[in-house]
């Protein structure tokens, strides 16, 4: 119980259009580790995870999950969303663990370490 958060999201997107993730990164300091960090869809009431990654010891600040070319959960270089996607978030889960106090802390204490997510789509519109 409560060993996962939303960091960021809902973002809405339009069902009829596909889409794809060129790139996602994002700022969380790195003193808050032992977390992993996904990037999920939603299909109507389901999720999908697109990729994801694990924040451990002496992490960067600034982590990207999929950038061009590459998706660093599938290491595929296309990271598609899935037909009829209405929309994405960032969520993240596990058992944060602050290095500066040493030790656990809640998700509303680690979500203060969270500075932002850049999310980058391509869009376009299928042919019938």
């Amino acid at each position: 119980q409560n060993r996962a958060v939303i960091l960021d999201g809902p973002f809405e997107l339009d069902p009829s259009r596909r889409y794809s993730v060129d790139s996602t990164g994002l700022k969380m300091a790195n003193r808050i580790e032992n977390i992993s960090v996904g990037l999920f869809a939603y299909v109507g009431p389901y999720m999908v995870q697109i990729s994801a990654l694990f924040l451990g010891m002496d992490h960067v600040d600034e982590v990207f999950l999929i950038k061009p070319g590459v998706n660093f959960l599938t290491m595929e270089s296309i990271s598609m969303l899935p037909p009829k996607c209405n929309g994405v978030v960032l969520v993240a889960w596990g058992w944060p663990y602050d290095e500066k106090k040493d030790e656990d802390v809640t998700w509303m204490e680690a979500k203060k370490s969270y500075h932002g997510m850049k999310l980058v789509l391509n869009q376009y519109k299928e042919l019938s």
